[in-house]
């Protein structure tokens, strides 16, 4: 097929750039595919993060074949008038956020018109500190697609559901982790942690619907001595997760890593980590835990969405629930529960047979 491929691709930061650009790489085993990326991706004024590159010395790579400016809307109409008909098989398009759905509105048009089949890739319906409201509006962007391919099972949220889908698991992270592995014991050391000590991890953009505070507050009331290491740049204020720090007396166990995690470095946190905790307050699947399965970290995760379900999660716990959060973390140090082999990795192609199958169906 001739595919187009439209999202935020690398040298951007996070999660949903490092997916499209390893969705094109693969794509392009066995399509010929196009993809537009975006630079800048949002206006200075509305992004909450650090705006600069990836600063990875070894960052994904992908082909990028125009580059959209995505704070202009301006630019978007010009360049989707220029998509005719027999110039793609499929356009392939992202969706996490409500930001994009002028985007979404002036692509599908022009898709339309060319008579161009189009499938949406749903990341999350809203993000997940949204408000309720826009659960609405992503489901009314997501119905001109015409086809959906979901992360996580949300499906059951949407009443009165008929374009195609399928719902697919979150491919793995594993390209960007790479294949040096170090021990644990190099690993703490290169990020300066105690080589003896239980350490239990948070890694990723620090935001309050992860609930780092639950396992703070779950610290407080447990007599496991671990560490607990969150690591990553903050998207919310330090002030009260500090201020709940000392309110615990907990200075000497909780370790910050305030700074982006390049690719070249995801591994040593990892491989430093006995444990990944996913104390979540809302979500649908997460790439974090793709990371994690690559080594075989065992991971606690949340019941909401469908990140519990993710392979490599031993337990699921309510969220915002110390006591049941501390009795699952002693649970797992009781028991000494070890790291997993990483398996034979099938989830792209499981991805590539989703989208060819919803691809089908809306050509019957």
């Amino acid at each position: 097929m001739r595919i187009l491929l439209i999202g935020p691709t690398t040298p951007h930061r996070g999660g949903v750039a490092h997916f499209t650009s390893m969705l094109s790489n693969f794509l392009h085993q066995s399509h010929i595919v196009t993809t537009w990326g975006f630079a800048p991706l949002y206006p200075r004024w509305l992004f909450p993060g650090n705006t600069a590159a990836d600063p990875s010395k070894q960052p994904l790579v992908c082909t990028v074949d125009l580059w959209l400016d995505g704070g202009n809307p301006f630019a978007w109409w010009r360049v989707f008038r220029q998509i005719t008909p027999g110039q793609f098989d499929l356009i392939i398009w992202q969706w996490w956020t409500p930001y994009w759905m002028p985007l979404v509105y002036l692509l599908q048009r022009n898709a339309r018109r060319a008579r161009i089949t189009t499938i949406a890739i749903s990341h999350q319906l809203v993000e997940p500190d949204a408000a309720p409201w826009q659960r609405w509006l992503a489901q009314a962007m997501l119905q001109h697609a015409d086809g959906v391919i979901f992360f996580g099972n949300t499906t059951t949220l949407l009443p009165n559901w008929h374009t195609p889908w399928r719902v697919a698991s979150l491919p793995s992270f594993a390209a960007v982790v790479g294949d040096a592995i170090p021990d644990q014991t190099t690993a703490r050391q290169r990020i300066g942690l105690p080589v003896d000590a239980q350490i239990v991890l948070c890694v990723g953009f620090v935001r309050p619907y992860k609930g780092i505070d639950t396992i703070i507050n779950a610290m407080a009331v447990s007599s496991q001595p671990f560490l607990f290491l969150i690591a990553g740049e903050w998207w919310q204020a330090r002030q009260p997760i500090e201020q709940l720090i000392r309110r615990h007396h907990l200075e000497a166990r909780v370790i910050i890593h305030d700074h982006y995690i390049a690719n070249e470095h995801i591994v040593d946190y990892l491989q430093a980590a006995d444990l990944l905790v996913l104390p979540y307050r809302s979500g649908s699947v997460s790439g974090v835990a793709t990371l994690a399965e690559t080594v075989g970290l065992p991971m606690i995760a949340s019941t909401v969405g469908d990140i519990g379900n993710q392979p490599g999660v031993i337990a699921r716990v309510a969220p915002d629930n110390p006591a049941a959060w501390q009795v699952a973390i002693a649970g797992f140090f009781d028991k000494k529960i070890p790291r997993t082999a990483p398996i034979t990795d099938t989830t792209w192609q499981r991805l590539l047979q989703a989208i060819e199958e919803v691809w089908h169906d809306c050509n019957a």
